[in-house]
């Protein structure tokens, strides 16, 4: 097969996730989104075509290429994805449905949700936020520090079960493996898009496919996550933060907490240069530094909703370990609000804050207090000593504990026991 007949089908399986992706991001544009979906399914049919009008410079094509004809009228989406693009020349359309389902967020785990719904019985997302019933409203901590999240997915009648942009992130994979293997016969080295296999762009998250409505006052809110490289001056940080500032001593950490070790001393050295730190989530895996993330982040009821959707993107990525750090207020003993949250304490204290995690199960906590220059608040006097746990129970870090499998149901219960003493007891501490 000619160098130029593999290029034009890698040329239209570009084509195919292009589509993927204008139909991904007008997700809640119906007319749109259904336009680039059928424009991903018609040109997914085109892949095949291509590859079969050069069957002729490939030796034993017929024999090799029934063993994925084969395979892939055994799969219930490859043949629906067949079908579909029948369906599409022959009347035009798909019988396409759009359903919704909405979940209450409102701490770190759990909450109600529905079932999946035909979006005809809601006109707008308030009128499922107004659909929300009486019982969970009226507990104070949905009506102040609650989400609604709404969630949408498209189908087609044909494959009820399956969101129709997952089902076509399958059909682009089994073409991926089939080109794959075609390289290999070939002995042609693969290009990028192949060796990659699944792109980002095709991980959607929740986030991509939900609308955030807060319970308090139905104001829309949520994330969204965008990526972009960017290169690290090392000259300008040692200028700005002194030899100690170090990132380098990352490659000869032994273990996650050594290299948790490493973060926070670093985030110290930027604490006391700056006088602030901004809040980012460190996603890790095989104890390098995978992703850095700006979490700055405007009040509680979002903190819960951001939570939960970095724990999903640190499954997606297939991260192992989670580092999430910044600033927090503080408040003890008969300072501690009634809310229990130092936020809302009239005498509070700030401090260095950091919380890990790791899939093997295990946490890790960081503290140091924040000592401000008397009459120039924003610069840093000095930080206190730093203080570790690796025992106890993180709220904070349960989202991603539950998408690891790891979460410890007897420490959790305890922590909740230990919550409910405390704050009859008029607690010694409470941290934001």
């Amino acid at each position: 097969m000619s160098t130029e007949a593999l290029t034009n089908v890698i040329n239209r399986l570009d084509h195919m996730k292009r589509y993927w992706e204008e139909a991904n991001s007008d997700y809640f544009k119906p007319d749109r989104f259904l336009i680039a979906l059928q424009g991903c399914i018609t040109t997914s049919r085109t892949v095949t075509f291509i590859l079969q009008s050069n069957k002729a410079s490939f030796p034993d094509f017929e024999k090799w290429y029934a063993t994925y004809q084969e395979k892939w009228s055994q799969d219930p989406i490859m043949a629906w994805a067949r079908d579909a693009r029948n369906a599409i020349e022959k009347r035009g359309d798909l019988e396409t449905l759009s359903q919704v389902k909405s979940r209450i967020v409102a701490s770190y785990m759990g909450g109600p949700e529905t079932e999946w719904l035909s979006q005809d019985l809601f006109s707008s997302p308030i009128a499922m936020l107004l659909k929300v019933p009486s019982k969970f409203r009226n507990i104070p901590q949905v009506r102040e520090h609650g989400t609604l999240v709404i969630e949408r997915r498209w189908i087609d009648k044909q494959l009820p079960e399956t969101e129709v942009l997952e089902a076509l992130t399958h059909v682009y994979l089994e073409f991926v493996d089939l080109l794959t293997d075609l390289h290999h016969r070939l002995g042609v080295e693969l290009p990028r898009m192949l060796a990659d296999r699944v792109p980002l762009s095709m991980r959607p998250l929740v986030m991509d496919r939900a609308i955030y409505i807060s319970i308090k006052d139905g104001s829309e809110a949520g994330f969204r996550f965008h990526y972009k490289e960017q290169e690290v001056d090392t000259r300008a940080l040692r200028k700005r933060y002194g030899r100690d500032a170090n990132w380098e001593k990352l490659s000869s950490v032994g273990n996650f907490k050594e290299l948790c070790d490493v973060v926070f001393a670093q985030a110290r050295i930027l604490m006391l240069r700056d006088g602030y730190h901004h809040s980012f989530a460190i996603m890790v895996s095989k104890l390098r530094l995978w992703r850095v993330i700006g979490i700055n982040h405007p009040d509680r009821a979002s903190r819960y909703v951001l939570m939960r959707d970095l724990a999903e993107l640190a499954k997606v990525i297939d991260a192992d370990g989670i580092i999430v750090i910044g600033e927090a207020w503080t408040a003890r003993g008969k300072d501690v609000p009634p809310s229990g949250y130092a936020v809302d304490a009239q005498n509070r204290g700030e401090a260095l804050t950091m919380h890990a995690a790791e899939a093997a199960g295990q946490t890790y906590s960081y503290n140091a207090a924040i000592i401000r220059k008397k009459k120039k608040k924003h610069k840093v006097k000095a930080l206190g000593p730093t203080e570790q746990r690796q025992d106890g129970f993180q709220f904070i870090m349960a989202p991603f504990q539950i998408a690891w499998g790891c979460l410890d149901h007897e420490k959790l219960k305890k922590a909740e026991d230990d919550i409910d003493r405390i704050m009859a007891k008029l607690p010694e501490e409470a941290a934001e």
